[in-house]
């Protein structure tokens, strides 16, 4: 009996160690403000690593801040425009209050501008997909704490349609 207990316990800490680490990856789905992001020229498939694309997003480059340094967090206050779309504003070494705001990491400075990466660069789907590679955005949400997760790809202003080339088998 003591064994059983020891085996529940033990597996009830793990399962709350995974429990709090989906809530923690899902939290800024379920509650994060939906932002659309406009991105630069997506990178071709890389076939060592799999089918996933590349997605350089407009504020990934962006005037530096005095003080900053490679490594630093960064949170970019971002600001909507007639488009819809949400574009750098300001950027801070702390986080901003009572605005809307993407936390990054400062990745290279060059002069006056760096070069900030946010977490949502990678975007995965199946085998033999084809879709538009030009003329992207991405639909994310953000967290309080700026936080962010794609949504979805959109092409102009529409969520994409993923067609799948169909592969025959040969023996």
């Amino acid at each position: 009996m003591k064994h059983y207990t020891r085996l529940v316990i033990a597996l009830s800490v793990l399962l709350g160690i995974a429990g709090i680490f989906v809530l923690y990856l899902s939290w800024p789905l379920l509650t994060g403000k939906t932002i659309i992001l406009d991105t630069m020229p997506v990178d071709p498939f890389d076939i060592l690593r799999g089918q996933y694309i590349i997605i350089n997003y407009q504020i990934s480059n962006i005037p530096s801040v005095e003080g900053a340094k490679q490594g630093d967090s960064v949170y970019v206050i971002l600001k909507e425009d007639e488009d819809k779309i949400w574009r750098h504003q300001e950027v801070s070494l702390s986080a901003p209050k009572n605005a809307v705001f993407i936390k990054g990491t400062i990745r290279s400075i060059y002069g006056s501008s760096m070069r900030v990466e946010y977490g949502i660069e990678q975007f995965f789907f199946e085998r033999n997909a084809q879709f538009p590679q030009n003329d992207l955005t991405v639909e994310a949400k953000l967290s309080s704490s700026g936080q962010a997760r794609v949504v979805q790809l959109l092409h102009q202003g529409k969520p994409i349609n993923i067609t799948y080339k169909k592969v025959e088998l040969t023996s």
